[in-house]
């Protein structure tokens, strides 16, 4: 159940360094979607990043296009997820977004009106439905139409930080440990100005605790946003209470930076933390212990985490879709998923590409991550998912902290939102 990262952090702060020059460098000036020069057109493509070794991972796919196709290449413009959306909303009002575009299952819906619909045009690519997941081709379509192909998709999952278990004689998480099991271990993990667990509110990281003690999610059963529901502002308030009552994760601070409790994971200072398999690629890079994977432990509902992912599609501003189709059949093709997938970057959404995930560092990650995406459910997604995210995070930090009540606060956010 554990894979082995051996870099030092050291490299983690040199590699910070590194990608906040990278994404000045790659975002900066307007986006003009297309542009061509002496035979070749150069496409826009905007994505998100965390890190130096995601930007080199999209930089190689970048160059796989061109590759492919020497007519062809892509100028990488990447910010922070967070951001990303932010940008791509602002950079849409000014009509200057990038011909290809990367999207996020949970948010397809809130920029849909920003996508050319594929159906017609994907098998002229050479992309063919029958070859991916179909959980996550579906949930990158809105209203019946494909709007991005998928690079991957995967349950949210328990990282844990196997030298501090074992350190402190806690038995590791297994695939059927339960959240009184969860619960145990971060409290004897918890000493020394050290915590069991990071938190951070966001709509996402809160979903598999309703999901798992309550089985609710944020949105009803007809597709609306429903934050006030009963069992949804138990879950939230359980979760505040690992802060504020049972001490067993610190108090949190509003930040910009995207991946707070991550990092303070890879920094030591967490023993767990909830995250996607997207970030193997971060912690391999920096973390300088032993990290094992896990499914989220089973409440009263079970075990279960929103299954969720994300692709590529085409801008409607893009002046030639056909050429930027071209470019997304190279980004998911085979060869690129397996790249993304031994980088650990992604769980490919190719499933005759899905073992290379598995490679000989990651091994012992496969019986969590094959539990959690047994157990998965579809990710919830509302057309204002966005701005839901943003509001969760910018209130949830008092509400966690216990400077604000979390009825209110869910009640707050459901208002502005809705």
């Amino acid at each position: 159940m554990t894979v082995k990262t051996i870099r030092k952090r050291a490299l983690a702060v040199a590699a910070a360094a590194t990608l906040a020059l990278a994404v000045a460098a790659c975002g900066s000036g307007g986006g003009s979607g297309s542009s061509t020069a002496d035979g070749r057109t150069t496409m826009v493509w905007n994505m998100w990043s965390g890190s130096t070794a995601e930007v080199d991972a999209w930089n190689h796919l970048s160059e796989m296009v061109t590759a492919k196709h020497p007519d062809l290449a892509l100028e990488f413009q990447t910010s922070s997820f967070n951001d990303y959306w932010t940008k791509l909303a602002a950079q849409a009002s000014g009509g200057d977004t990038g011909c290809i575009l990367g999207v996020q299952s949970y948010r397809a819906p809130s920029v849909s009106q920003l996508l050319v619909p594929l159906d017609e045009m994907l098998a002229g690519a050479g992309i063919n439905a029958a070859d991916f997941d179909p959980s996550i081709w579906k949930a990158l379509q809105v209203d019946g139409q494909q709007l991005a192909v998928p690079y991957d998709f995967g349950p949210l999952i328990m990282f844990y930080n196997a030298d501090r278990f074992r350190e402190a004689g806690v038995p590791v998480p297994t695939t059927d440990w339960t959240v009184d099991d969860f619960l145990a271990a971060a409290q004897s993990l918890t000493s020394g100005g050290k915590h069991g667990f990071a938190v951070y509110p966001t709509v996402d990281s809160v979903i598999p605790w309703s999901l798992s003690l309550e089985g609710t999610s944020p949105v009803n059963a007809q597709g609306g946003l429903d934050l006030t529901q009963e069992g949804f502002v138990k879950a939230v308030q359980w979760y505040a209470d690992l802060v504020t009552k049972l001490k067993v994760a610190p108090q949190v601070a509003a930040t910009n930076d995207p991946t707070p409790a991550l990092n303070s994971f890879i920094s030591g200072d967490a023993a767990m933390v909830v995250d996607g398999p997207w970030q193997l690629v971060n912690v391999m890079d920096q973390a300088q212990f032993e990290v094992g994977v896990a499914p989220i432990p089973a409440g009263a509902s079970g075990s279960h985490s929103q299954v969720a992912g994300s692709g590529f599609g085409i801008s409607q501003s893009c002046p030639d879709p056909d050429k930027a189709l071209q470019a997304i059949a190279v980004l998911t093709s085979p060869e690129a998923l397996q790249y993304l997938a031994e980088q650990g970057r992604a769980f490919p959404a190719r499933t005759a590409q899905q073992e290379s995930w598995f490679s000989p560092k990651l091994a012992g990650a496969r019986d969590g991550l094959q539990v959690a995406i047994k157990n998965g459910v579809p990710a919830p997604a509302t057309d204002n998912y966005t701005q839901v995210s943003q509001l969760f995070q910018q209130y949830g930090v008092e509400a966690v902290n216990g400077q604000q009540s979390v009825p209110d606060f869910l009640n707050s956010v459901q208002q502005q939102a809705g």
